[in-house]
């Protein structure tokens, strides 16, 4: 069986970036959830504690992801690459995509910083 291979310009890459943050996203609260069930952080700790840490890297590594992806696409749209309409229209957009979920990221994942877990 040959293996398929995606190009960058199909429109499957367009919900990529949505799919990587709510992957993320259940993945934090979930990995969130089961820790504080399982084996809380002590409280006196505050949100400086080694969930939020981890919590955050894993934030921040996501985040690194999306932003790299959103310049790798958006460098595919610029010259000296010769593009259809659809292509320029696929890459920009995916590039865009990518972008908004690096921010909605950092958005909820920088109560971190803040909240403690577990409460």
């Amino acid at each position: 069986m040959k293996h398929a291979r995606t190009s960058p310009f199909h429109p499957v890459q367009i919900p990529l970036g949505l799919i990587i943050w709510s992957l993320w996203f259940v993945a934090i609260y979930g990995g969130q959830a089961v820790v504080c069930a399982v084996a809380p952080p002590d409280p006196r700790h505050g949100a400086w504690n080694w969930l939020n840490g981890s919590l955050g890297l894993l934030s921040l590594c996501v985040a690194a992801l999306l932003l790299w992806l959103a310049q790798y696409f958006w460098r595919l749209s610029r010259p000296p690459h010769e593009l259809d309409e659809r292509q320029l229209f696929v890459t920009r957009l995916t590039a865009s995509v990518h972008l908004v979920a690096a921010v909605a990221t950092l958005f909820v994942g920088a109560p971190l910083l803040r909240i403690p877990p577990c409460l």
